[in-house]
């Protein structure tokens, strides 16, 4: 259980959460700050000489969580870094859904057909892997 004792870097209705990284962003909109949030930074901070994601966005009311990796252009990678932080959190999250979301530098097409892109995503499908260039933004569910 990695979570326990780790600070929200947000507050609990926050109605806009950042996550940034050297120039991209995934923002997260909670509109009237109707739901119950938690946000981390993972890579770094909580979790140190593991592989994993970046930062992790936690919708408390509606049960799902968000593992944001902002990388510059290997996606493949990005995909073990979310699978690995998933693993990691998964005492901390269980009964929680799993959202996966990739902003990158740049978004090669050849990437986007790899193995380990398309696994997960036939997995999960398309509303749970999400994969953008620069700036991601979207409303909470």
């Amino acid at each position: 259980m990695i979570l326990i004792g780790a600070k929200s870097l947000c507050q609990k209705y926050q109605k806009i959460i950042r996550s940034p990284e050297n120039g991209r962003i995934h923002v997260a909109l909670n509109p009237n700050g109707q739901f119950k949030v938690k946000h981390y930074h993972l890579d770094g901070e909580i979790v140190k000489n593991q592989t994993c994601c970046d930062y992790l966005l936690i919708n408390v009311s509606k049960k799902n969580s968000f593992f944001i990796e902002l990388k510059g252009q290997d996606i493949r990678k990005a995909v073990s870094q979310v699978l690995a932080a998933e693993e990691l959190c998964k005492e901390d999250l269980d009964g929680y859904t799993s959202y996966y979301r990739i902003v990158t530098s740049k978004v090669r097409t050849a990437e986007l057909h790899s193995t380990e892109y398309q696994r997960l995503l036939r997995k999960v499908g398309n509303a749970r892997l999400k994969c953008s260039s620069i700036k991601m933004e979207e409303e909470l569910v």
